[in-house]
């Protein structure tokens, strides 16, 4: 009988610890229960919500922030297409979480709620916001002009251009993404304690469900030097007209914007120096490094020269080539049916030298 109870108790602890075994492999790994992702609401003065983020935690330390313009118009669980600064209004926070989570493709975890007197306050603590573009920008009215390059503001002007984006159905969603890449990196220039403090002053100013802890460590990860960092607006175009405008969501564009890589690195960027030396073809590989292209290694030995610096494209990508002439201000732009359609190559002209390149940095 001593025998039977011991192989009853044995047999029972088996069966317990594979149940456990079972349950705890089907359980998802605490990394993956629960998303770590924050959508951050802002109002206006009147109240109305006006600025919409996700940030996203890279899994290097660093954060992705992405900038959701209020008049995108995205489906909406249970109301069809609405623009997402209305969604709030139909069915509360968990709708917006909702439809944001479908747009995206990705879990929402956290809410922050703010007003735009809490944005003003760092704007204010940052001191200057450099809404530091890759080409030209310019709102529909006239009011926003940015050149290439640097563009310091103070606190003031920053809100205004931040305001004034919202209504902007062209350069503004990327002129939001501008404010807020720019906020950030002016209050990365503070001595570590004093950011800590900083977000201690700001959690007092907004309403969320992270602990102060949790806000601290976000804040702090966002605004370390060399933490991963990026700023990135929805791409989105302009459509309908007169005052029932609307963005309308690009689907390719936004797959690669979420798979980790900005828009421009779904096209090829390779450089030939032709009889420049390398260290130009280089310092020209850094100057165009902030595009984010995709580069590609050339091997272009053959020593010829051009009288003009070369911006070949395939037959889809005018607009990023584009984007190399603003930044470079010089190049000749030549389609050429022999590349791929979304490849682009810049074959370096005497006209191009080292004293330029450092010159527009």
């Amino acid at each position: 009988m001593l025998a039977g109870i011991a192989v009853s108790a044995a047999a029972f602890i088996v069966i317990l610890l594979l149940v456990k075994s079972r349950n705890t492999a089907e359980a998802p790994p605490p990394a993956e229960a629960g998303s770590q992702n924050v959508i951050m609401t802002g109002r206006d003065a009147s109240g109305k919500l006006s600025q919409i983020l996700l940030a996203s935690p890279d899994g290097q330390g660093g954060y992705s922030v992405y900038t959701l313009p209020v008049r995108t118009l995205a489906d909406t669980p249970g109301h069809g297409f609405q623009q997402l600064g209305t969604v709030i209004e139909l069915g509360g926070q968990p709708l917006l979480d909702q439809t944001v989570a479908n747009l995206l493709k990705v879990p929402i975890r956290y809410h922050l709620e703010f007003d735009l007197s809490a944005v003003e306050f760092l704007a204010g603590q940052a001191g200057t916001v450099n809404f530091k573009a890759d080409r030209p920008l310019s709102s529909e009215d006239g009011s926003i002009n940015l050149t290439a390059g640097d563009n310091q503001e103070g606190p003031h002007e920053a809100m205004a251009y931040l305001n004034d984006s919202v209504n902007d159905g062209g350069a503004g969603p990327q002129i939001q993404a501008l404010f807020y890449r720019g906020l950030r990196d002016g209050i990365m220039g503070k001595p570590g304690l004093d950011r800590r403090n900083l977000a201690r002053e700001l959690y007092r100013r907004i309403k969320t469900d992270m602990s102060a802890d949790d806000f601290t460590a976000m804040f702090l990860a966002m605004t370390t030097p060399g933490k991963p960092f990026g700023v990135w607006p929805l791409p989105v175009r302009r459509a309908g007209s007169g005052q029932s405008w609307y963005l309308d969501l690009q689907p390719d564009e936004l797959q690669a914007l979420m798979s980790g890589s900005p828009v421009n690195a779904t096209f090829t960027l390779g450089i030939r120096k032709g009889a420049a030396d390398q260290s130009l073809a280089d310092a020209l590989a850094a100057r165009l490094a902030p595009l984010r292209f995709t580069m590609v290694p050339q091997s272009d030995q053959s020593g010829v020269g051009f009288g003009y610096t070369q911006i070949r494209y395939g037959s889809d990508a005018l607009g990023p080539s584009n984007q190399i002439h603003d930044l470079l201000g010089k190049g000749t732009i030549i389609k050429d049916d022999s590349l791929q359609k979304r490849q682009i190559i810049v074959i370096i002209g005497s006209d191009l030298s080292l004293q330029d390149l450092r010159k527009q940095q």
